[in-house]
């Protein structure tokens, strides 16, 4: 623990705030308990991304109880405390437990583009206003993923799935790419252990390979370099993280030959302009492949990355990939924003715009953090100041405009629970539906199947969808409140005859047709492959392609063997059944007090 304790003071200017943060940590948490040598790896690792004291204290002391956290205040500057109380609210941001759903990895992608996630990212930003908390939550997560065996099964599935779709996107999202890439690698065999095996055995011997390769190509460049006269203050391998790998797989249909930059080189050198001498020089050394310069130093990438990357048929006539950049350029991809707490000098740059308007005004916040010297000009930025979130019951976030109120909310979770709304708990408690929500709100809606939507309700509503679909019944409503009482008793009464007369019979059903059922998968056209013919009753497997969708094999099928061998990752369970499918008008149901 002193090694720790020692390396996190190493070349600090005020190393007393880190003894006083090591004596308050000693008061709450014995030596031998998981949360003390954790928090002194979360200050650490905060420490070598280039924060300052206030910042690694408060990393330190993140998981101390309320009672000592006011005793903070007299103790430490008083970031420290501020720090610590909004680390302390964005632990309540996690995936509740029946949330826990790990869909195949190829439909990934797809569910990270949906609110859900996107809107508890955002979350972060809303609740603690300060890049520092987040800096100290993605390291504590970091951390615990590296720990990730010290917690139960079933809470290792969570951190993992939230590592994944959370934590990684917030480190990418500000710049941190080599925390990025752990955490999905950290996460990666937890979540799909198959894939992940499948791909470590592949890429052994091609990274081993490929190194040795690597280091003939260094060497020769280093020569070069050297001839031309050109400074460099390193050149190094830079190995693909796994995750990432397996998702460029998935995008070129599990072919290793299209996978250029497996391990590329990286060379270091002291300026921009250096930069673009070393890629005039690699070009004039060997040929470069069309289409595969990319200059991200001139149009940096929406998280503000930096570099040259090119790819040329190097020693060998073999493909590879050079990436060239600065020392500060590389040590903000790997850390980012918090890179630049670390850097002095001023560059100014052009901010490369992105089609995501919160993503565009952090890119904002951070050409400020290069540009300005005092801290607090700008650590109270909001990224969402006319956007409010606030969580269902359930734990699901839910992004409004400010102002929003209770009726807004039940809109947007849906068009039924908006049209019989009748009352509303926030926090817990009766509240009224006119009434503005606050971030961070928790909103129960109780509806009523008399409840109908009133012409009072628009103006207090915000939101397009809810005025929209307020005015539509109230039109509705309208047509009948036109209708002469007698025309309305009349049709009643012609409806209790015509009921008593002819009893409602259900139409008949179409014949049960026998259907393939792919495991939890849905989306593919399905084909009974002709080398085996399967029949209904037969044990089957189906193997899923790009080109044929998903082919039905026999479980004892040679060729389904072949294909099991060779892309194991591609066979999933199949079964014969039929299904009816059953509609249920859930808010029609007669009941009065259903709660959402």
């Amino acid at each position: 623990m002193e090694n720790l304790s020692n390396k996190i003071k190493q070349g600090l200017n005020r190393p007393e705030i880190i003894d006083r943060a090591l004596e308050v940590l000693k008061k709450n948490f014995r030596e031998d308990e998981f949360a003390f040598p954790h928090s002194l790896r979360v200050g650490l690792i905060l420490k070598e991304i280039g924060n300052k004291e206030e910042t690694i204290a408060a990393g330190i002391l993140h998981q101390i109880g309320e009672k000592s956290q006011k005793e903070l205040k007299n103790e430490f500057p008083e970031d420290v405390s501020f720090l610590v109380k909004k680390v302390r609210r964005l632990t309540s941001l996690r995936y509740p437990a029946g949330k826990i759903r790990v869909l195949p990895v190829r439909k990934r992608q797809k569910f990270f583009l949906s609110p859900q996630p996107e809107n508890l990212r955002k979350m972060f930003f809303v609740i603690t206003k300060d890049i520092r908390a987040i800096f100290i939550k993605l390291a504590d997560r970091f951390d615990e993923m590296r720990n990730l065996n010290k917690f139960p099964k079933e809470e290792q599935k969570r951190m993992a799935l939230e590592s994944l779709e959370i934590f990684a996107p917030l480190a990418y999202g500000i710049g941190m790419g080599e925390i990025k890439g752990q955490l999905e690698d950290l996460a990666f065999p937890c979540l799909y252990p198959k894939e992940f095996n499948w791909l470590t055995e592949r890429v052994k011997e091609k990274y081993t390979e490929r190194e040795k390769y690597l280091e003939r190509v260094k060497e020769t460049s280093i020569k070069i370099l050297n001839n031309e006269k050109i400074p460099f203050v390193n050149i190094h391998t830079r190995v693909k993280h796994y995750f990432s790998l397996y998702e460029k797989l998935l995008r070129h249909d599990m072919d290793f030959e299209e996978i250029y930059d497996l391990v590329a080189l990286r060379i270091i050198v002291p300026s921009i302009e250096d930069c673009y001498k070393t890629l005039g020089i690699i070009h004039k050394t060997w040929n470069p492949l069309e289409g595969r310069i990319k200059d991200y130093i001139a149009s940096p990438k929406p998280n503000n990355y930096r570099s040259l990357h090119t790819t040329v048929l190097c020693l060998d006539n073999k493909i590879t990939e050079f990436q060239i950049k600065t020392p500060r350029m590389h040590y903000e991809a790997e850390y980012g924003i918090a890179a630049h707490l670390a850097y002095k000098e001023k560059i100014p740059e052009k901010i490369y715009r992105d089609k995501f308007s919160w993503a565009e005004e952090l890119r904002i916040l951070t050409e400020k953090i290069k540009n300005v010297e005092n801290l607090s000009e700008y650590l109270d930025f909001n990224l969402f100041k006319d956007r409010i979130f606030v969580f269902t019951p359930k734990g699901d976030v839910i992004d409004l405009p400010k102002d929003s109120c209770p009726i807004d909310f039940a809109y947007a979770i849906h068009s039924e629970i908006g049209d019989y709304c009748r009352e509303v708990k926030v926090n817990g408690k009766m509240s009224k539906l006119f009434r503005p929500l606050k971030n961070g709100d928790l909103v129960e809606i109780i509806t009523g199947k008399e409840e109908t939507p009133s012409r009072d309700w628009l103006r207090f509503v915000k939101t397009k969808f809810a005025k929209e679909r307020i005015k539509k019944c109230l039109e509705k409503n309208k047509k009948w409140e036109r209708l002469p009482l007698k025309t309305i008793l009349a049709i009643k009464r012609k409806f209790f005859i015509f009921k008593k007369l002819i009893p409602l019979r259900k139409k008949p059903g179409k014949p049960k047709v026998q259907k393939v059922y792919l495991g939890k998968e849905t989306g593919f056209s399905i084909n009974l492959a002709k080398c085996c013919s399967p029949q209904s009753g037969d044990e089957i497997k189906a193997f899923i392609s790009k080109e044929k969708g998903a082919s039905i094999h026999k479980v004892d099928c040679e060729n389904l063997k072949k294909l099991q061998k060779k892309w194991p990752q591609k066979i999933i369970d199949a079964s014969w059944g039929s299904k009816e499918k059953r509609v249920e008008k859930r808010f029609k149901s007669g009941k009065n007090n259903d709660k959402i």
